[in-house]
């Protein structure tokens, strides 16, 4: 059996079993995360250390040089196509000296934003000419689902030039009314900072810039949102609070109050997610914080009275606004899912 079969036989069973994440790593069996529930498949045996370097080589598709760049700095982000054309995007690292990937499974379609049950208002994303869009949670949460499925509705309704900067590219748009131009960090370009400063040149209508992680990302994003361009980017953050609050972060004091006026200007909109098992345990479905940045969340910006964003949303929750503890009581309402798979998200505070 060839190894080429071996990883083969991992992403089809993981395609055929609607797994999120795999879990591959040396002298151990391969787990599977399923309805958000890990399961190990012991009947296939431990990946050997020889088995995990030709695992590795292949996800790479055999670049050499990128792969003793993972062996030299010991981590490396980037994506996988199988087969059968479904996309993967991949975390290779080392775990206590052992070789280890996690592949995240990207969906071979745009799911429809009403399959992932996104708040009616996010419609108002696809008509939005400028300013910035932020879709912010943890790790898994489904920001990139969410993001790839409003640029596609925006791709079936607008003409524009769609630039988009990732590390990795996760889903290859098909251009329908819009052109899409999607770079990638390493191949394409060498830097998030160095695409984002050639962006202004490339005739961009809409920019997508794949995470804001670092201040020279934030700023630059700022700035083509400042010049009126749609930018939309996502962040590891929860909730609306915490994604003003690590924006301002980003920056040193002395130019904080700078960089909150500037926001205060640009901001447009914040989605918030996590990701909870509906009631019937058939699938996941998302439940979800948006903030509009009207003229009562711009004060409390301006004057940095951040504790009262949550309840200024509660109050707008009819005009385009709503809590994640409340959208998921809605949904609970309609015996979606249960109270138990999302309350410990509220009293744990995360």
């Amino acid at each position: 059996m060839s190894q080429k079969t071996l990883l083969m036989q991992i992403l089809n069973y993981a395609i055929k079993h609607k797994a999120s994440d795999i879990h591959i790593s040396s002298w151990l069996p391969v787990s599977y995360r399923i309805k958000k529930k890990i399961t190990t498949k012991h009947e296939a045996g431990t990946i050997t250390d020889i088995k995990s370097k030709i695992i590795l080589l292949e996800l790479m598709n055999n670049n050499q040089e990128r792969a003793k760049e993972f062996f030299k700095k010991k981590d490396a982000d980037f994506a996988f196509i199988a087969e059968d054309n479904t996309s993967f995007r991949v975390n290779a690292f080392f775990r206590l000296w052992k070789i280890s990937f996690v592949l995240r499974r990207i969906e071979s379609d745009p799911i429809p934003m009403e399959k992932l049950w996104l708040p009616e208002w996010v419609k108002k994303f696809i008509k939005a000419k400028q300013w910035l869009i932020l879709v912010t949670g943890p790790t898994g949460s489904g920001k990139s689902t969410s993001m790839i499925s409003i640029l596609n509705e925006i791709n079936k309704t607008r003409s524009e030039h769609i630039l988009t900067i990732e590390d990795p590219v996760e889903f290859v748009f098909t251009n329908n009314k819009c052109l899409f131009s999607q770079r990638e960090i390493w191949n394409d370009t060498k830097s998030f900072e160095t695409a984002l400063r050639a962006a202004m040149r490339e005739d961009p209508d809409i920019i997508v810039i794949g995470e804001m992680r670092d201040t020279e990302t934030v700023e630059a994003a700022m700035e083509l949102a400042e010049t009126g361009h749609l930018v939309i980017s996502t962040m590891h953050t929860s909730g609306s609070v915490q994604t003003i609050t690590r924006l301002i972060n980003f920056f040193p004091p002395d130019l904080q109050n700078a960089v909150r006026y500037k926001l205060w200007d640009i901001l447009s909109w914040v989605l918030s997610q996590r990701l909870v098992q509906k009631a019937d345990e058939s699938w996941i479905v998302g439940i979800y914080e948006l903030m509009h940045m009207n003229t009562a969340i711009k004060s409390l910006i301006r004057e940095w009275q951040l504790n009262q964003i949550q309840q200024n949303i509660e109050m707008w929750r009819k005009h385009w606004m709503i809590l994640m503890e409340r959208y998921a009581q809605e949904l609970e309402e309609k015996w979606i899912i249960t109270e138990e798979a999302y309350k410990h998200f509220f009293q744990e505070g995360i």
